[in-house]
C-alpha cells in the first residue's frame, strides 16, 4: 500500500509453512480495516484500505512489488478519525482451515511479525493481538536500577553466597518427618482394610440388587416387546391365510388355470386366445367380445389405459380416436364421462349391423371372467402400470392363478410380476436383440412375436426352448405357417375360425351387415380393407373399398365341401357405375390355403378367377402360384354387356375333371365345362380384379353354395 511520506507505518510480515507437507506456505492473507475510512486529518488524507496479499516461493508474505512484508498505518495514530479501529485479518493458507482475528499495530512499534502474534488464543471472538513496545533486556534493567559494570558483572550478580551444610540437613530431617506423619495419615492398618472389606461386600450387594432388578425389568420389558411382536406377526400371517382361503373359495370351483389351459400346447395341438376380445369379428376390447370369446372356451387377450379419474378400461389405444367417435387421451375424460358419453365404433370396421358398445372397466372383466378363463393382461400406456399392479395386489390376490402379465421386452414391470407369481408373456419388435431377451429371460415364461417376423427370426426365438406364442392372427394359413416353426400359441382376432377346419355355412346373410367370422381382408384391424355393407337401395350388397387389386377371403364357407360330383358356387354381381370395357371384377376359386389372392400379383397359393368385362366378355383363368399373370382357359363368352346398377348371375360348376362359368341371367351363356383339375383347393373370395376407380368396383350378394 502507498502511503505519503512521513506517515508512521508498521512493516507486517510472515513467514508461514505448508501445513500439509513442511515446505513454503502458499495462499493469501487478507487485511481489512473494521471501519469504512480513517481520515488523517493532519495530512488531508482519507484512507480506505485493505488488500489480499500472496506467499513468495520461500513461504514470505509480500507486498504488490513482490517485497518482503506489508505496510499498514497503526491503529493508534493520534490524528486519525475515527480512533481505535482495528485491522482484521483473514489466513487462507493451502492446506489449512482459514482464520479470521483481529489486530491493532502501534505507532512506537515499526514492525511486527504475524507469525508471533496471530498464534495467540484469546479464547474470545473479538480477541485483538496488540503489539506493545519493545521492552528493556535484564542486563539494561540492571542498569536502570543504578548498578554499574559489564553484562559479566551483571551474570555474576545472580549467583548467591554458598548455604550452610547444617541448614541444608535441617531442611532435610524436617521435610522427612513431615512426610512420615502424612504417610502414616493416609495408611490405616487392618481395622481401615476391614472396614473397607465390608463397604466394598455393601456395595457390592447393593450393585447387585440394583443390577439383578433392572435384568429382571428387562427381561421382563423383552419378553413383553416379543410377546407383541409375535402377536402381531401372526395376526398379519392369519389375515394373511384368511384372505388367500377367501379368495379361493371366491374363485369357481371349475377354476380354469393358465397352467390347465397351457398344458400340453405343441405345435400340433396349439392354444388360442381372443387377440382384443375377438376384435375382427366383435367390437374389439368390449364386453360382448369378450363374452363370446370367453363362451367358446378362449382365453382373453386384455388391454388397458387409465382415466383421468384413475379407472382403468380395456382399451388398446391409449387415444379413444380409432375405436370410438370420441377423440383424445383416454386419461383427459373422467370416469363418469367414458361410461356414458364414450361409445366404440365397431360398424366401420364390422358392418351397421352392428350395436354401438360402452366401454368396458377393468374390474367388471376381473369380476366376470376370472377364474373361468385365463386372461394376458397387458396396460399399455405408462402410466396404467402402476394403478394396474395396485387394483390387482389390493383386490384380486388370487390373480395369479389365472392372468398372464404380457408386457412388451422394453417394460421394466417384469420383477414385479414375478415376485407375485404371475407367469409373463412377453412380445418382441423387429430390433429386438437376443442380448436384450438375454437380459430379460430370467422373467420370462413366453416369448411373443409378429407374424411379420421372418421364418427364421421366429425359429431363433422357439430355439430358445421357452414357449412361443404369436399375434396377430386370422387366417388358418397364418397358423398352418406359424405351427411349421414351431409356435404353440396363437393370439388372433377370429379365434373360432382359425381354430378349425371346416365352413361354418354355405349361403351369405349380407343383408344383416354384420361381419362374418372368417371374412379375410387384405389387412386386419383396417376399415380400408374391411367388406362394406350397402345400404338402403343398395341392402344386401356387399363391396370392396379398396384399390388396387384388392380381394376379400369368404373363409367363413370354406373349405367347400363338395360331393362326389362336385360343387356349385352361384351369386350376383353388379357395377353400380360402368368401368371401361377391357377392365373387370370376378371371384377367385379353387385355392388350398386362405393366403391373400390378387389379381396381377404372385400369390402363394394358385387357385382360378373369373373375369366380367364390362365388355360383357366373360372369361376364367388358372393363376399359378408365384406368377403375376394368369392363364386363360376355355374360350372368351361374349355375353351381353353389364348394365350399370343390375345384376347379373353367375355359377361356378367345379367337379372331379372340369371347371364351367355360367352366366344365368337374361338368355344365359356358359364357357362350357373346361378339362382342368389343376386346383381343387375349397378356398375361395370377392376379387376387384384390374378394377382402378373405386366408384366402379363390383358389388356381390346372393351367394350359395351347394353340392352337385
Amino acid at each position: 500500500m502507498p502511503f505519503p511520506e512521513g506517515l508512521p507505518t508498521t512493516l507486517v510480515s510472515y513467514a508461514a509453512a505448508n501445513p500439509a507437507g513442511g515446505g513454503p506456505a502458499q495462499g493469501t492473507v487478507t487485511f481489512e480495516l473494521t471501519v469504512d475510512a480513517i481520515s488523517l486529518t493532519d495530512t488531508g488524507i482519507v484512507y480506505t484500505g485493505s488488500g489480499t496479499y500472496a506467499f513468495n516461493d520461500d513461504g514470505q508474505l509480500v507486498d504488490d512489488t513482490g517485497t518482503p512484508g506489508v505496510r499498514l498505518i497503526p491503529n493508534d495514530l493520534p490524528y486519525a478519525n475515527p480512533q481505535n479501529s482495528r485491522w482484521l485479518v483473514t489466513d487462507r493458507i493451502a492446506g489449512a482451515p482459514v482464520r479470521s482475528y483481529y489486530i491493532s499495530l502501534s505507532v512506537d512499534q515499526p514492525e511486527a511479525d504475524l507469525g508471533k502474534i496471530q498464534q495467540m488464543d484469546a479464547g474470545q471472538p473479538e480477541y485483538t493481538a496488540v503489539i506493545g513496545p519493545k521492552g528493556l533486556s535484564a542486563y539494561e534493567q540492571w542498569l536502570a536500577d543504578d548498578n554499574e559494570g559489564t553484562e559479566e558483572d551483571f551474570l555474576a550478580s545472580l549467583i548467591g553466597p554458598p548455604g550452610s551444610e547444617a541448614n541444608a540437613q535441617a531442611y532435610t530431617d524436617d521435610a522427612l518427618t513431615s512426610e512420615i506423619t502424612r504417610a502414616n495419615a493416609a495408611y490405616d492398618p487392618a481395622g481401615a482394610a476391614t472396614a473397607a472389606r465390608i463397604a466394598a461386600i455393601n456395595t457390592a450387594a447393593d450393585d447387585a440388587t440394583s443390577k439383578a432388578n433392572n435384568a429382571q425389568s428387562a427381561a421382563t420389558s423383552a419378553a413383553s416387546s416379543d410377546a407383541s411382536t409375535k402377536a402381531s406377526a401372526a395376526q398379519a400371517n392369519a389375515i394373511n391365510a384368511a384372505a388367500t382361503s377367501a379368495a379361493t373359495l371366491y374363485l369357481p370351483s371349475a377354476i380354469q388355470t393358465v397352467d390347465a389351459y397351457l398344458a400340453g400346447a405343441t405345435p400340433s395341438s396349439p392354444r388360442f386366445f381372443g387377440h382384443r376380445g375377438g376384435g375382427m369379428v366383435r367390437p374389439e376390447h368390449t364386453l360382448v367380445g369378450y363374452r363370446a370369446c370367453a363362451a367358446m372356451g378362449f382365453a382373453l387377450e386384455v388391454s388397458v389405459n387409465v382415466d383421468a379419474s384413475g379407472e382403468l378400461w380395456c382399451l388398446h389405444d391409449t387415444t379413444l380416436d380409432r375405436t370410438t367417435y370420441q377423440t383424445g387421451n383416454l386419461n383427459t375424460y373422467t370416469t363418469e364421462e367414458v361410461g356414458q358419453a364414450v361409445l366404440t365404433n365397431g360398424r366401420t370396421l364390422l358392418g351397421p349391423g352392428w350395436t354401438d358398445q360402452r366401454m368396458v372397466s377393468l374390474r367388471q372383466v376381473l369380476d366376470e371372467f376370472l377364474g373361468k378363463i385365463p386372461i394376458l393382461l397387458e396396460p399399455k400406456g405408462n402410466d396404467a402400470v402402476v394403478p394396474t399392479q395396485s387394483l390387482l395386489d389390493t383386490y384380486y390376490p388370487h390373480a395369479p392363478r389365472s392372468v398372464i402379465w404380457k408386457a412388451h421386452i422394453g417394460t421394466l414391470s417384469l420383477p414385479w410380476a414375478k415376485t407375485r407369481g404371475y407367469r409373463t408373456w412377453v412380445y418382441l419388435d423387429s430390433n429386438t436383440t437376443d442380448a436384450t431377451m438375454d437380459g430379460k429371460d430370467a422373467n420370462v415364461d413366453y416369448w411373443g412375436v409378429s407374424t411379420t417376423f421372418t421364418d427364421q427370426r421366429i425359429q431363433q426365438v422357439v430355439a430358445r426352448g421357452k414357449p412361443v406364442f404369436a399375434w396377430p392372427v386370422y387366417r388358418r394359413s397364418q397358423v398352418a405357417r406359424l405351427t411349421g416353426l414351431g409356435v404353440v400359441g396363437m393370439m388372433s382376432s377370429d379365434p373360432r375360425y382359425v381354430s378349425t377346419s371346416t365352413p361354418q355355412r354355405t349361403f351369405s346373410r349380407w343383408g344383416l351387415a354384420v361381419k362374418e367370422s372368417g371374412g379375410t381382408p387384405t389387412l386386419d384391424y383396417d376399415t380400408t380393407y374391411a367388406l362394406v355393407f350397402g345400404e338402403g337401395a343398395d341392402a344386401g350388397w356387399v363391396s370392396i373399398n379398396a384399390l388396387p387389386n384388392q380381394s376379400y377371403g369368404l373363409g367363413t364357407y370354406s373349405p367347400i365341401v363338395g360331393s362326389a360330383a362336385g360343387y356349385r358356387i352361384a351369386f350376383d354381381m353388379k357395377y353400380k357405375v360402368l368401368p371401361a370395357s377391357t377392365v373387370h371384377g370376378g371371384y377367385y376359386f379353387g385355392k388350398a390355403s386362405d393366403d391373400p389372392y390378387r389379381f396381377g400379383t404372385a400369390n402363394t397359393t394358385g387357385g382360378y378367377h373369373v373375369v366380367m368385362r364390362a365388355s360383357g366378355d366373360m372369361q376364367l383363368y388358372r393363376h399359378t402360384a408365384g406368377v403375376t399373370t394368369g392363364t386363360q382357359i376355355g374360350s372368351t363368352i361374349a355375353t351381353t354387356p353389364p348394365v350399370a346398377d343390375t345384376a347379373m348371375s353367375f355359377q361356378i360348376n367345379v367337379t372331379p375333371t372340369t371347371v364351367e362359368l355360367r352366366r344365368t341371367d337374361s338368355t344365359g351363356w356358359t364357357t362350357g365345362a373346361i378339362a382342368d383339375t389343376t386346383y381343387r383347393g375349397g378356398y375361395h373370395g370377392l376379387s376387384n380384379g384390374s378394377i382402378t376407380d373405386l366408384n366402379t368396383r363390383p358389388y356381390w350378394r346372393n351367394l350359395v353354395i351347394t353340392q352337385l
